[in-house]
């Protein structure tokens, strides 16, 4: 069948890898290219395995690098304290790697199958399932986000009007006003997909969780040579920053703060005011500030949910449809391993498309679920918010290098 997915990132690009043997399929991404930038994740759990299946695992290690560990540092420069990375290496099975976000896609596209038609610039605003729906929606005054006549949403904003599509197949909407009809349309455009409102009406804003990041690439040889294979972490309150040698001659950096946690605009990068805000962590972070770019990554630290994951022929995946949070730090893990899960229920269930898609519910949702719910338990632990909370992590670290502490502690981030 014709499949559309929405998003070319991690989850776009691992379920086309496992839908194209099978089916025709289509990836839509808004960016003009690969994305670049990005910042280190750690890359474990059912992802990891599932990358081991599809058979791209050692594209994506080829990418990766294990760290010695982590160097906590204080404002005047000095080191406050050091977790290793052997426990938790060792407790995963070897199946641990730190890789940049844009490696893994990168990876992806290296094993991506020719059949698979990728797009590049391609933004979409909105989706259409048939008209009898399109002719309900209007009936009522209201309209499904980029689609049907022009009118007023619930939100305030004006709705577009948009071209019929052909009853019985989804169709996604461009914003060149193209539609382009499917026998499928997946949304993979990530926390903030447009689509997850028209699956799960009610829950298409994101879940704000009081913490927002920002984060850039940059060279400089002799800070990466310091660095060597530690990153480094401040131990700082409500603010905090990570820095690490990306290689020999690049150095990432990522500045996390707390935030009003009812904020749900995407924020501006601005480099002026992270400066502002950040200088004085630490004299290597303030080195690093002096390179700040006009334009790097920076949003809000958010999740999201949908009691549904999937209306007619359309779903959601990965962060669309469960994303746990940077900070939880299985983000590209679950996209990967939920892109592999949906595939498999739609070449188990054959032509019962919806079948394939309740059951890729079933199957996934506790998974993904128990991640967004660790995730938001111990976003806290990363970022401080009073002296106490940071003479207690001090004194936990300290306690994770008595005997057999370090392996049990490792045991638990990797079952979470």
């Amino acid at each position: 069948m014709d499949i559309t997915i929405v998003g070319g990132g991690v989850c776009g690009l691992a379920l086309a890898h496992e839908l194209a043997p099978d089916h025709r399929v289509t990836v839509l991404e808004s960016s003009p290219g690969p994305r670049g930038g990005g910042y280190m994740i750690d890359f474990f759990g059912p992802g990891f395995l599932a990358a081991e299946r599809m058979g791209v695992i050692e594209e994506l290690r080829r990418r990766g690098h294990v760290f010695d560990g982590v160097r906590y540092g204080l404002p005047d420069g000095s080191t406050s304290g050091t977790i290793d990375a052997a426990p938790l290496v060792k407790a995963a099975g070897g199946r641990y790697f730190s890789i940049l976000r844009p490696e893994v896609e990168l990876g992806l596209l290296a094993q991506l199958p020719e059949s698979v038609d990728l797009r590049y610039g391609v933004r979409v605003v909105g989706v259409r399932e048939d008209e009898t729906r399109d002719a309900e929606a209007h009936d009522t005054g209201t309209c499904e986000p980029g689609t049907g006549d022009a009118g007023t949403r619930e939100d305030g904003t004006e709705g577009t009007a948009t071209p019929d599509a052909a009853p019985g197949r989804p169709a996604v909407i461009t914003a060149e006003g193209e539609v382009l009809e499917s026998d499928l349309v997946v949304a993979c455009d990530g926390v903030r997909s447009p689509l997850r409102e028209h699956v799960a009406p009610g829950h298409g804003r994101i879940l704000p969780m009081g913490y927002r990041a920002a984060s850039y690439l940059f060279d400089d040889a002799q800070l990466a040579h310091e660095l060597g294979q530690r990153m480094l972490m401040t131990d700082t309150i409500q603010r905090v920053g990570w820095l690490y040698a990306a290689d020999a001659e690049q150095v990432g950096v990522m500045f996390t703060e707390r935030v009003d946690p009812h904020d749900t605009e995407r924020p501006s990068a601005d480099p002026e005011r992270l400066r502002r805000r950040f200088t004085g962590l630490h004299p290597q972070l303030d080195r690093a500030l002096e390179h700040a770019p006009d334009t790097f990554y920076d949003d809000l630290v958010a999740q999201s949910y949908a009691p549904r994951w999937s209306r007619g022929r359309i779903v959601l995946a990965g962060d669309a449809a469960h994303a746990p949070s940077l900070l939880a730090g299985q983000g590209a893990s679950l996209a990967i391993a939920g892109a592999e899960a949906l595939a498999r229920s739609l070449r188990a269930t054959g032509p019962h498309v919806e079948a394939g898609l309740a059951e890729y519910e079933r199957r996934w949702r506790p998974t993904a679920d128990a991640v967004r719910r660790s995730g938001r338990l111990s976003a806290s632990a990363f970022i401080p918010a009073t002296t106490l909370q940071l003479r207690l992590q001090q004194v936990a670290r300290r306690a994770i290098g008595l005997p057999g502490v370090s392996r049990l502690l490792s045991r638990q981030f990797i079952a979470a």
